[in-house]
């Protein structure tokens, strides 16, 4: 499966593969990326990713949930 962001068709698996992922989680639920030690809190109500700690960049992330209508935020 094509997950080059740079394509539409990289964009829309990552996407797909995003959105599949975030219904698992409850409201204000937390996922874990352990590649990069990113913590993200979701807010779906707001559909609003809460980025709370990061070791190394997540670039792509911000970029599919931005596509996705997401709103991201860091905090400390």
């Amino acid at each position: 499966m094509n997950h080059d962001f740079s394509t539409k068709e990289g964009l829309a698996n990552a996407v797909t593969w995003t959105q599949e992922m975030l219904n698992v989680l409850t409201n204000r639920g937390t996922w874990v990326i352990p590649r990069s030690g990113t913590v993200v809190q979701v807010d779906k109500a707001m559909k609003t990713a809460y980025i709370t700690r990061t070791k190394l960049p997540e670039d792509e992330l911000e970029l599919v949930l931005e596509a996705m209508g997401w709103t991201v935020v860091y905090r400390q």
